[in-house]
C-alpha cells in the first residue's frame, strides 16, 4: 500500500505507538519487536496492511487501496491499553473497512478486528477470502519453527503439542472440524525463529476459522488467518465483523514466549466476576437425574464435613421427559425429581458459602420437543446428504476423531437454534436469564454437542457464503455478553462436547471447566494438562474421587481448576444418599493440599520432561510464580517406568536467590538450595513404587519478589 498518499492521517498514530512503554520499564527487546511490527505494518511508507480480501474476484491490492479514503485516530488511552481506529472507504462501492486496533501497554501484544460495512445504496461486489491476518514475517535467515497443539478430540491425544519446521517450500494448513473452534486443533500458534525469539498468534473466532503458514524464499513466513469460507455481498446498511487476531512478540526461547502469552491471557482474556478476575475453582459434580432431596443431603455433608468446594455441579437430564440426549428443546424441569425446582438447592449452597452450576444445551433442538414445535422459524436444518451421525458408535482411531468433530445429529431431526436471528437470540437470552434468576444459578454451563458448520452453510445462498456463520457467531457473543451484563456475578462454563470451543473470544467470556470428554485415564489427564497449559491457563478436568482414589489418580487431575466426584460418578443418577462410611477426613486433607497449591497453576509453565503418552516413562512439569517467589513441581512415574528416579532442572528462578524445597510426601526436612543449583544441577525426585505422583513445592528465602519485564 502506498502509505505516502495517506501519511498525514497515519503518522500521528506512529508517534503514539512509539511512546507506549510500560511504566518503569525501558524499551525492552520484546517490546521493541512489537513497536517495530506496528511501524512496519500500520504506519511506515511502502508496507502492506496486515489483512487482505478480494472484491469481484480481484485482490484489493496496493493500487486499489491507493484510491480509497483513509482516516486514522491518534490513539485513545483506555486504562492499560491504547485504542486506535483506521477506516478505509471506497466511494465507488460504498464499502467501508474499519479496523479496531488495541495496543496493550503492559504486554508485548496487539489485537485487532475488522468491520466491513456497506454505506452505499446498492449491494457491494462479491467480497471473498476475507483474511484479517495476511502478513509476511521475517526475523532471521534460519527457517522458523511452528508450534501449535491439537484441540479436543475426545482421546488421549487432546491438546498434544505439535511442531513443524517451516523449511523451504513448506506450508501448513490448519482448521477445526465441524465449526467448533478448537475441535481437532487449537487456534493458537507460536512462530519461533531460532535464537531470535518469535511471534505468537491467537485467533478469536468460535466458528470455522482457517490458518495457513507458508515459508517464503527469503526465510520468512507468510501467515494468513480468517474464516475458512467467505464469499458474500453486503446489502445496503449491512455490516459484518471478522475474527479477531492477537499477536504477541517475544525474544529468547519459545517457552518464554509461551509464558508471556499465559500472562497476557490471564490479564486480558480471563472472565471477571464482580469486577475481579475469575479465581481458580474447585467443583463437585453430580448428575441431573439425581433427586433434589439427595442433592440437598449432599450439600449438607459438604458443609458439615467442611469440604473445600466452591461449586456444586448439576449436569444433564434434569429436564424433559426422558434421556437428556433426546430432550434438548424441552426445558421443563422434571417435577418428580425437583418438585420445588432448584431454588432450595441454591439457597442451601449460598447459606454454606457455596454456589450452584447447572447444565444447559440450548443450541440443539430435538424433533418433537416444545421448542421444535413452537419455534420452527428460528431453527436451522441440515440436508440429508450433509447429516453426520455415529454418536455412541464404537469406532477405532482415527475415524473416531472425525466422527466426534463432524457429528451434527444425535437424535434424527436435530436442529440448530439460530442465534443469528435477533428475535431468536433475544428469546434465548431472556429464557436463560429468567432461569438464572428463578433457580438462583451462579454458573451457567453452556454445552454444544452437535457440529454447526453444515447447518450454517446449508442456509447460505451462493452469493452469501459465510453470512449465516458470521451472524450466528456474532449472536453467540451477544447472547453471552448480555447474560453477563444482566448478572454481573454469573460465570459461564464453556463446554462443547468437552473443550471444542476454546479461542480468544470464548476465553474472555467463559472458562472450559470440562476441557475434554476423555477424562477417565490418568495418563490422558497428564497429557492434557501438559499440552493445554501452554495456551489456556484457566481450565479444568475431572473424574477423581478424593478420599478413595490414590494420589496418582487425584494428582493427575490437578490443574488451575478441578472437578471431583464425591457423591455420584459419570452419567448416572446417584442411587443412594451420602455414604456415612465414606472417608471424608481423607478427602478433606487431599482437597486442602490441592487448594494450598492451586494459585501456583496461574504462574509461568515449564515442561521438565518431553511430552509422552507411553506408560513406561516419567512426565513432569513446573509452575512458577515469580511474583510470589514460589512454585510447584509435579512428577509422575507411570505404571511401566523402569527408572525409580529422575533429575529435573527447574526454570524461571533467580540464580542468586535461595529456595526452600519441600517434598510433600517425604518425611525429611525441607532442603535449601540456590536458584543456580536448581537450574543447573537440578533436583532428583524418586518414587519407590509405580505408578506414583510426586509433589514438590519451593519458596524463595527472604528478599523482594518482582515481576520480570516483558
Amino acid at each position: 500500500m502506498p502509505w505516502k498518499s495517506v501519511a498525514r492521517f497515519v503518522w500521528p498514530l506512529a508517534a503514539m505507538l512509539v511512546l507506549s512503554v510500560p511504566r518503569g520499564y525501558s524499551q525492552s527487546p520484546t517490546l521493541s519487536h512489537r513497536t517495530q511490527w506496528l511501524r512496519d505494518h500500520w504506519t511506515s511508507a511502502g508496507r502492506e496492511l496486515p489483512f487482505s480480501f478480494k472484491m469481484n474476484g480481484q485482490p484489493v491490492d496496493s493500487a486499489a487501496l491507493g484510491k480509497w479514503e483513509i482516516q486514522a485516530s491518534a490513539g485513545n488511552p483506555a486504562g492499560d491499553k491504547r485504542l486506535y481506529e483506521i477506516i478505509l472507504s471506497d466511494r465507488a462501492t460504498g464499502l467501508r473497512v474499519r479496523c479496531e486496533l488495541t495496543e496493550f501497554t503492559g504486554h508485548p501484544a496487539i489485537e485487532w478486528v475488522l468491520h466491513f460495512e456497506n454505506r452505499g445504496d446498492q449491494e457491494t461486489p462479491v467480497l471473498a477470502d476475507i483474511l484479517p491476518l495476511d502478513a509476511v514475517m521475517t526475523l532471521a535467515a534460519r527457517p522458523p519453527i511452528l508450534h501449535y497443539a491439537k484441540g479436543a478430540l475426545c482421546s488421549m491425544d487432546d491438546f498434544e503439542p505439535m511442531t513443524v519446521a517451516l523449511g523451504p517450500e513448506t506450508s501448513v494448513h490448519l482448521e477445526p472440524g465441524g465449526g467448533r473452534s478448537s475441535s481437532e486443533v487449537l487456534p493458537f500458534f507460536n512462530l519461533q525463529w531460532p535464537s531470535r525469539g518469535g511471534t505468537i498468534i491467537g485467533i478469536g473466532w468460535s466458528g470455522q476459522w482457517a490458518a495457513h503458514a507458508e515459508s517464503t524464499k527469503d526465510g520468512g513466513v507468510r501467515f494468513r488467518a480468517g474464516m475458512a469460507l467467505t464469499r458474500l455481498k453486503l446489502r445496503p446498511g449491512e455490516s459484518i465483523r471478522t475474527p479477531s487476531v492477537a499477536m504477541l512478540f517475544y525474544d529468547g526461547d519459545w517457552i518464554r514466549g509461551q509464558n508471556l502469552w499465559r500472562r497476557f491471557i490471564l490479564d486480558q482474556h480471563r472472565p471477571r466476576v464482580g469486577g475481579k478476575p475469575l479465581a481458580p475453582l474447585l467443583l463437585a459434580g453430580n448428575w441431573g437425574a439425581t433427586p433434589a432431596a439427595t442433592h440437598l443431603a449432599n450439600v449438607k455433608v459438604l458443609s458439615q464435613r467442611e469440604l473445600s468446594v466452591d461449586f456444586y455441579w448439576i449436569d444433564a437430564e434434569w429436564f424433559g421427559r426422558g434421556p437428556w440426549f433426546l430432550n434438548a428443546g424441552d426445558w421443563r424441569v422434571k417435577a418428580d425429581l425437583y418438585p420445588q425446582g432448584f431454588r432450595p438447592i441454591s439457597d442451601a449452597l449460598h447459606a454454606s458459602g457455596r454456589r450452584l452450576l447447572l447444565w444447559f444445551e440450548p443450541e440443539r433442538v430435538c424433533e418433537g420437543t416444545p421448542w421444535a414445535k413452537q419455534f420452527e422459524k428460528w431453527l436451522l436444518a441440515v440436508p440429508k446428504e450433509r447429516k453426520f451421525y455415529r454418536w455412541g458408535d464404537r469406532q477405532t482411531l482415527p475415524d473416531w476423531y472425525k466422527a466426534e468433530s463432524l457429528r451434527n445429529q444425535i437424535k434424527e431431526g436435530d436442529r440448530l437454534w439460530n442465534l443469528g436471528d435477533p428475535a431468536a437470540r433475544k428469546f434465548l437470552t431472556d429464557f436463560i436469564s429468567q432461569r438464572v434468576t428463578e433457580f438462583g444459578l451462579d454458573c451457567y454451563r453452556h454445552d454444544a454437542n452437535i457440529a454447526p458448520l453444515e447447518f450454517w452453510r446449508a442456509a447460505d445462498a451462493a452469493d452469501r457464503q459465510g453470512m449465516t456463520e458470521i451472524r450466528w457467531i456474532e449472536g453467540l457473543y451477544g447472547f453471552w455478553d448480555e447474560l453477563l451484563r444482566r448478572h454481573p456475578g454469573l460465570i459461564i462454563d464453556n463446554c462443547a462436547s468437552g473443550g471444542r470451543r476454546i479461542d480468544l473470544e470464548t476465553l474472555s467470556r467463559s472458562t472450559p471447566f470440562w476441557r475434554t470428554d476423555f477424562p477417565g485415564d490418568p495418563i490422558g489427564r497428564q497429557c492434557h494438562t501438559y499440552g493445554i497449559s501452554f495456551w489456556a491457563p484457566m481450565n479444568s478436568t475431572g473424574g477423581p474421587t478424593p478420599g478413595r482414589d490414590d494420589d496418582y489418580a487425584l494428582r493427575s487431575t490437578f490443574s488451575s481448576c478441578m472437578v471431583i466426584n464425591l457423591f455420584g460418578n459419570g452419567d448416572a443418577p446417584q442411587v443412594k444418599g451420602p455414604l456415612p462410611d465414606f472417608p471424608y477426613a481423607r478427602a478433606k486433607a487431599a482437597l486442602a493440599q490441592y487448594r494450598s497449591l492451586q494459585r501456583d497453576f496461574l504462574g509461568d509453565y515449564y515442561p521438565l520432561t518431553p511430552y509422552s503418552k507411553t506408560a513406561d516413562t516419567w512426565l513432569a512439569w513446573q509452575f512458577h510464580r515469580n511474583d510470589l517467589g514460589e512454585g510447584l513441581v509435579q512428577a509422575f512415574r507411570r505404571p511401566k517406568a523402569a527408572q525409580d528416579a529422575v533429575t529435573l532442572k527447574l526454570s524461571g528462578l533467580s540464580p542468586a536467590a535461595r529456595y526452600t524445597v519441600l517434598d510433600l510426601d517425604a518425611s525429611q526436612q525441607p532442603r535449601e538450595m540456590t536458584g543456580r543449583e536448581l537450574i543447573e544441577q537440578g533436583i532428583q525426585v524418586k518414587a519407590a513404587t509405580r505408578p506414583a505422583a510426586l509433589l514438590l513445592t519451593y519458596r524463595q528465602v527472604g528478599g523482594q519478589k518482582v515481576d520480570t519485564p516483558p
